[in-house]
This record gives C-alpha cells, structure tokens and sequence, in this order.
C-alpha cells in the first residue's frame, strides 16, 4: 500500500510539472507572437507609474510651499489689517492670500486660506467676495467647513435675508458635534427667524438650543425671542 502512495505522488508531481511547463511555453509563444504589443503594454504600465508619482510629488510640494505662504500672511491677517492680507505686502514677504488661493487653492492651506481671504473681505464690507469665497470652501477641517456656512448666513443677514441666513447657521451648527460654538450659531438662526417672523423654525430652534446646550450662555438671551420682543 505505502508503495502505491508514493507513486500517486510522483504522477501528481509528474503532472504538475508538466502544466507549468506547458504554461511557460504557451507564455513563451505568446510573447513571441506579440511583442510589440507586450512592449507597448508595460511601456504604458510606467509611463503611468510615472505620471502617479510626479503628479503626487507636485501636490506635496504645492502644499508645503502654500503653508510657508499661509504662515507669512497669518499674522497680518491676525492684526486685523485685512487689505495687506489680500493683496500682500509692498516688500514681498507676504504674497497675500489672493495668491495663495489663485496658486495653491487646491491644497489643504489653500482652502484654508480662501475662509481667511472671505473673512478679509467681509470684515471690508466687501460681501459680494465675501460670499464667493464662503461658498467656494471645500476643506476638510470641519471647523472652518462650519465657519464657511456661518459666513454665508452673515453675508445674507447684511442683506435682510433672514430666512436663508437663518438656515445657514443651522448648517454650520449641524456640521459636527465636536464644534465648540454650535450654540452660538443655533443662537444666530433663532435672531434670523425671529426677524423674518417665521415663527415655526424659531419654536424649533429655541427648543433645540434650550435641549442640547441647556448651559450655554445664549439661553439667557431667549426671553427676548420667545415672548415676541423686536431685538
């Protein structure tokens, strides 16, 4: 019997070696009969490759050079000198925002950039800009995404739109849990409708403000919205 076994095992062997090598001369005969083809296959294969890594190269570099750009210009934009942070400084050693978002708006400081140029521009009553570059954040720090909704409510509260000032708070407020100032933008959507006289979103906004941030500094203020009250 143990003799039997092992001559099962040599014809298994036997006829696994023959299937390989019968798919390497197969593999042989194609790439005889093909060549050109093959050739033209993993030429494209690297030129592929290729294109990957130079592409990923360039956006690492684009975003470390948009940083050091950011870095320049956020202390003008922190002293609250708007217009230098928009158009840069007369020396050149900060290039301005506007650059930043026009060159590397792409990158993730980009982004961020475009939130600091819209607040620039809204802080210089520029809100037709303002609102342009609100609406065109798409970074993904959920702060700033939250910030960006909120600027857009701003800009249509300067314009007496209160109801879609009012449903823009309330995005910023839904954005994310984790956001610190949530009651506050909820407190902004309750002023919106409450000048818009919407009374059903304002009942829904008050209840949501008083459920979830019952601490929050904003429910003192409420008396004044939820008895009728012109602010």
């Amino acid at each position: 019997m143990s003799k039997i076994g092992k001559n099962v095992g040599k014809h298994q062997k036997h006829g696994t070696e023959e299937k390989m090598m019968y798919w390497y001369y197969k593999g042989v005969e194609y790439f005889e009969a093909n060549k050109n083809r093959v050739y033209t296959i993993l030429t494209v294969f690297v030129l592929i490759i290729a294109v990957i890594f130079i592409y990923f190269r360039n956006e690492n570099q684009k975003s470390e050079t948009a940083a050091l750009e950011l870095a320049k210009v956020k202390q003008i934009y922190s002293a609250d000198m708007y217009q230098m942070a928009i158009n840069g400084d007369s020396l050149g050693m900060s290039k301005g925002l506007v650059y930043i978002v026009n060159e590397y708006g792409s990158t993730e400081s980009g982004e961020t950039a475009k939130l600091m140029l819209a607040n620039s521009y809204y802080n210089l009553r520029d809100f037709e800009n303002a609102n342009k570059y609100y609406n065109d954040y798409s970074g993904k720090n959920e702060m700033f995404k939250a910030a960006a909704f909120a600027g857009l409510g701003a800009v249509a509260e300067t314009k007496g739109d209160w109801v879609n000032a009012a449903k823009y708070f309330e995005r910023a407020s839904k954005v994310s849990k984790s956001i610190s100032n949530n009651d506050e933008y909820i407190f902004y959507a309750i002023r919106c409708y409450f000048n818009a006289k919407d009374n059903d979103n304002l009942k829904k906004a008050i209840k949501t403000l008083k459920t979830d941030f019952p601490k929050s500094k904003f429910v003192a203020q409420l008396p004044r919205y939820d008895n009728g009250e012109q602010s």
